[in-house]
């Protein structure tokens, strides 16, 4: 056994490195890496492609990414992105690394030029997703259009129990496309809230969450009063969109559900909500109070 192996099979070790960040499970692998980024071995050339002088490490790989990344403007950066991108087979693979990578590199809070460079790759990235996805829709939308010509073309010469299952299976298949559809529009707007400024803001017991929210929900129905705005409510198209966001943006206690969820569920507390019990009233009024006089 040589000596790095028997250093990494002592448990104190291994901790040891960990504490200090040196502990990393792509640290002696060259190679064995997915290249989403094109490169090659060698002298260091003036074009988009990476250059090293060996086989590199995955972090280093990773690492050359962006630091060519940082050399380029932001035209240039989305030529070089492109370049990558438009080589790489599968597409969506591609912008869910990227993202990924982005996103883990502005939790480190990098300086002002290397922030601005990431947000507009990301920029790039949340664009290139909003294609993709529009691409799929109009792939299920074709599908829809062939399978309901089908159906049709069927009806002269199938039985209706042949016409049940043609219908059966072709919303089976349907379901199955938007679900997946759905499913990736979800993960993207939660990827791109998590690479934002975001905190980890607690309340103190789940029993509030419901209160909470109905505290928004008083805050979004807030008017001035008519002689000092004519009614006008104090914060303009606050939808429940917005409010979904914000609270699972900066509070972990509402992040067990997906967004979609969220939104549903404070559409159903408010419809459910008695703006006209006297606490509520009274919270209305104290914030009135507070904005307009």
């Amino acid at each position: 056994m040589g000596l790095k192996k028997k250093l990494f099979s002592n448990v104190f070790f291994r901790n040891m490195l960990a504490s200090f960040s040196l502990r990393s499970a792509y640290s002696t692998q060259k190679g064995g890496f997915i290249p989403y980024f094109q490169y090659r071995i060698g002298p260091y050339e003036q074009d988009y492609y990476l250059y090293f002088r060996e086989e590199p490490f995955v972090k280093r790989y990773k690492n050359e990414i962006f630091n060519k990344l940082f050399e380029y403007d932001r035209n240039d950066s989305k030529k070089y992105l492109a370049f990558h991108y438009d080589a790489y087979p599968d597409k969506q693979d591609f912008l869910q690394f990227l993202q990924d990578e982005i996103s883990e590199r502005l939790e480190r809070r990098p300086g002002s030029l290397q922030k601005s460079k990431l947000q507009a790759a990301l920029d790039w990235v949340t664009e290139k997703q909003r294609e993709h996805r529009a691409q799929q829709e109009l792939i299920l939308r074709q599908k829809i259009e062939q399978g309901v010509q089908n159906i049709i073309n069927s009806q002269q010469t199938a039985t209706p129990q042949e016409i049940d299952n043609l219908v059966k299976t072709f919303s089976e298949k349907l379901s199955n496309e938007m679900e997946r559809i759905a499913a990736s529009a979800e993960q993207g707007i939660k990827e791109k809230i998590a690479a934002s400024i975001s905190s980890d803001l607690e309340l103190s017991h789940p029993h509030y969450k419901t209160k909470f929210i109905q505290f928004f929900l008083v805050l979004r129905a807030l008017l001035a009063p008519p002689h000092i705005a004519k009614g006008e409510p104090l914060i303009k198209n606050f939808p429940y969109s917005d409010m979904a966001a914000i609270l699972y943006q900066y509070f972990k206690d509402f992040r067990d559900v997906k967004l979609d969820t969220l939104q549903r569920n404070i559409s159903q507390i408010n419809s459910e909500f008695n703006y006209k019990d006297p606490k509520v009233k009274k919270l209305d009024e104290a914030m009135q109070a507070f904005f307009y006089e």
